[in-house]
Parts: C-alpha cells; structure tokens; sequence
C-alpha cells in the first residue's frame, strides 16, 4: 500500500469523571496507547511523575484476525489503513478496502467515564466464518511494588452469565506444565462470554459487545509476565456491524455498573456472601473522606467508629476472657482433685461457671462473630485506588508497604500486650498436671509466635489496611486494660 502509516494518532476526551488521550495507527487500525492523566506511575530511581500508560510499550491492542472457512487466517495487524477524524476529533474511523467490498474500524468517544466505544464492520468477505480479538499485549504495570502481582493481575470474564477469573498465577502454572508436556499453552473456555478484562490491581481493559454478537470462545494466557487474553467471535453471514464498549481506566465500582452486565464484579470486594457488608463498608469509609481531606486520617476514624460499633462485642469477649482468668485457680483446683473421674471433673466445672456467671465460650463467640467484619475490611484497604500514591506521616504511599516497618511492628507489638492481658497467670505451677503444664506451654508460645506471624504476614500489605489494623488493635489493647482493671 502506497498509504502511510501514522503511529501518532489521537483522541482526546475530558469529562468530568476522567481526562483521556488515546493513541492510534493506522497498521491494523489498533490503540496503542491509552493515557490516563489524572493517574501517575512514580519512577523508583528519579521519583519523578507520568501518567498512567494502560498498554504496555510498543504494544497494542484489539488486533482482528479473521478465521476463514478454508483454515487460513487475515491478520489485519498487517494491514494498512485509511484514516478519517471527525471535525469534532470526537470520531476515528480506518478503513481498508478491497475489491469486493471493505473492512472497517470505527473509534468513538464516550459519555461514559473511561470508556470508548469501537465498531467493527465487514462486506464482501464471504469466505470469513469467525474472526477474534486480541487482547494479548496485556496490561501494563503501574506500580512500584510487585511482590504481590502473580495474584493481582488476572483475565476476569463471565461465560455464560457466571463470573469467573484466571489469576497470573495460573497462568504461569499452566505454562510451566505445558511447556513439559507439550500441550497447548492457554486456557481455552468454549460459551456465551459477556464480557472478558484483563486488570492488574487498580486498573482494567474490559471488553463488552452489544448483546447480538455471539462471543463464543475466550483464551487466557500469560505474555511477558502479564496475563493476556483473544476472543472469538461467531460470524454467520458476510455482511456485519458489531460494536463494543471499550472500558479501559481505574476499577470503581460506580463506573463499571453503569454497563448493567456484571463486570462490576471484577473490583474486589471480597467473599461472595459478604459483598453487601465490604460495599456498605466502602461507602462509609468514602464518605468520612468527604469529611477528612486526609485518607490516613479517615483511615484512622473510620477504625475507631467501627470499633465503637464492634465495641458491645468485643467487651463481652474480654470479659468473659477476664472472668476466666478470675476462677482460673479454682478450675485448676477441680481438674487436679477429679483427674482420674472425668464426669465429676465437668459437673463440678459447670456449677462453677454457674456460680460465677462464667460462659466458657463467652470469650470466642463474639471474635467468631466479627471474622466476617474483618474479611469484609480487608478488601477496602488492600485493593482501594483511593488510597493508591495518598501519603500520610512518614508513610510515602497508603497503597503499597510501609517502608520503615515501623506499621507493622506496632501492630504486632500492641497484639502481643493485648494477648498478655488476656493471658491466665500461672502461680502453682508445680501442682499442675501435665496435662496442664503442657497447655500452659502451648499457649505462652502462641502468645509470642502469633504476632511474629502476624508481623511477617503485614509486612507486605498496603500500609493503609496495616494502619487500620494497627489502630483496631491499640483501641483494643486500651479497653481491655480498663476490663482488667475492672476485675482484678
């Protein structure tokens, strides 16, 4: 083709929810670029600020390859296209035509957020039975810290109509296996796909088609460390016009359910059956934002609200735990004097408890009861773009390790009172069992390895979801010397 190719072609949108420039050419009428610049990647060394790049460099994506009936595949990558912006620089068409009729592209902006909308429409190729769509440059990586990518990054899609995802993590584990025995390197899913992405821990590449396009097949594989995904779809004459919605920028829930098809669920919001709780969650922690310019700061108070709330439950749990402590002597005393008689041992337990108002499960059943609480918490704080490049105190980035481990080590440090408080003394130890001895040991080991394990464990973790839970745990250490106190 005596057509030149133009690898700098742009649309530009600013909306009041997002501020865009997306970048063209016109070999194979792909994106090349998708800028997001109200977002930044920090360079590790200079430190210094760029706005997000979604498609990694020198890549593209959205590539067609046509399926022929005859076995032999057009891939459109190589072919030239002719360029048509619209006076508004609102619309991009690429078309090639043939002797027989044409292939075109069709890139328009959007009055939703993040999003573009792409039409692809086809004449004269009768031979064409399926074409796919190529999603497999991947997406970039924006953030410094990458310890946890294998299980960040994924392809998300919904075949037919069941939300399902492949972890980067599988997708290497499945290369690995192949490679040695000589399968075939992807994930092939046969169904009726409603939408496929593939997203890194804050941003997304989705694609979703009008609802009459059959989309048959999805392929999920890893390319240069990033999963990567191509898309099959039916066609059943050789005359079409399908279109898509591109939605390529940050994951926020608000912005993904305005497409009504399920894709919202591609944003972290833990497990199934407490999503409402980990949304109403959200909500709240957002709206004390709005209050608190600060989001260390709403981090902080939204942590001591809900331990307000939590606080019934938990002062239960710690008073009980200190009634137990109270007649520990005295449970020791029955289970010596009765080690030999069972039966008598718990009936003399019981009138014990009975006695002094004691519920031996008083002290586990509310931190039962508040597990869920905490799974619901922890997707807010470890997957939240709010909190991604907010500083606070010493700490440079809420979304990513606190640096000095100072985080953590104060987090661990105030588990480790707290469990110390709740710690039954051991004054006779020399007319213990050893039945007694050994579950005194057991649990003074606990009472040192579960914060070491704790400590390891939050290391790695954003520093907002560790500041959180640092500020959980020093309010709790604070109630429950008052409950001590209170029963000594």
């Amino acid at each position: 083709s005596d057509i030149e190719i133009n690898n700098n072609i742009k649309l530009i949108t600013k909306h009041d929810k997002d501020n865009l420039i997306y970048k063209f050419t016109n070999l194979g009428g792909l994106l090349t670029d998708v800028i997001l610049s109200d977002y930044f990647t920090k360079d590790k060394e200079t430190k210094s600020l760029t706005s997000v790049d979604l498609i990694p460099e020198n890549g593209s994506i959205f590539n067609i390859v046509l399926n022929q009936s005859n076995g032999e595949k057009l891939d459109l990558s190589k072919v030239v296209f002719e360029t048509e912006l619209s006076s508004d620089n609102n619309k991009l068409t690429f078309t090639y035509n043939t002797e027989n009729g044409f292939i075109r592209k069709t890139y328009q902006l959007s009055d939703l957020p993040y999003t573009l909308n792409m039409d692809i429409e086809m004449k004269g190729f009768t031979a064409v039975d399926s074409y796919q769509i190529q999603m497999d440059k991947g997406i970039s990586d924006t953030e410094n810290y990458l310890k946890m990518k294998s299980r960040d990054y994924q392809v998300d899609y919904q075949l037919n109509n069941e939300y399902n995802k492949f972890t980067l993590a599988s997708l290497k584990s499945l290369k690995e296996i192949n490679t040695k025995s000589k399968l075939q390197e992807k994930f092939i899913l046969k169904g009726k796909i409603d939408w496929a992405a593939i997203r890194s821990k804050y941003f997304i590449q989705a694609i979703i088609p009008e609802r009459r396009i059959e989309m048959e097949a999805i392929e999920a594989f890893k390319t240069i460390d990033t999963p990567a995904a191509n898309l099959e779809v039916n066609v059943d004459k050789d005359e079409f016009h399908h279109s898509y919605q591109l939605y390529i920028g940050p994951l926020i829930g608000e912005n993904l359910q305005q497409f009504s098809n399920g894709i919202e669920n591609c944003v972290e919001t833990g497990p199934g059956f407490l999503k409402w709780l980990s949304k109403t969650f959200l909500w709240a922690f957002l709206f004390i934002h709005k209050l608190v310019p600060s989001w260390g700061l709403a981090v902080i108070i939204f942590a001591i609200l809900l331990k307000s709330v939590l606080y019934p439950l938990t002062h239960k749990s710690f008073e009980s735990t200190s009634k137990m402590q109270k007649i520990n002597p005295l449970m020791k005393e029955i289970q010596t004097k009765y080690k030999n008689d069972p039966k008598k041992m718990n009936d003399e337990l019981r009138a014990l408890y009975k006695e002094h108002g004691v519920n031996p499960m008083g002290g586990c059943l509310p931190m039962l009861l508040q597990m869920p609480i905490l799974f619901a918490i922890y997707p807010i704080f470890r997957y939240s773009i709010n909190l991604r490049q907010s500083n606070f105190l010493w700490l440079p980035d809420l979304s990513e390790p606190d640096p000095l481990y100072l985080l953590p080590i104060a987090m661990a440090l105030f588990m480790f009172i707290q469990q110390k408080l709740m710690a039954p003394s051991y004054d006779n130890v020399e007319e213990m069992t050893e039945q007694q001895k050994a579950s005194m040991q057991s649990q003074r080991m606990m009472m040192y390895m579960m914060p070491l394990m704790m400590l390891f464990f939050f290391k790695s973790l954003s520093s907002g979801l560790v500041l959180y839970w640092t500020v959980f745990s020093i309010i709790g250490t604070i109630q429950q010397v008052f409950i001590k106190r209170k029963f000594q």
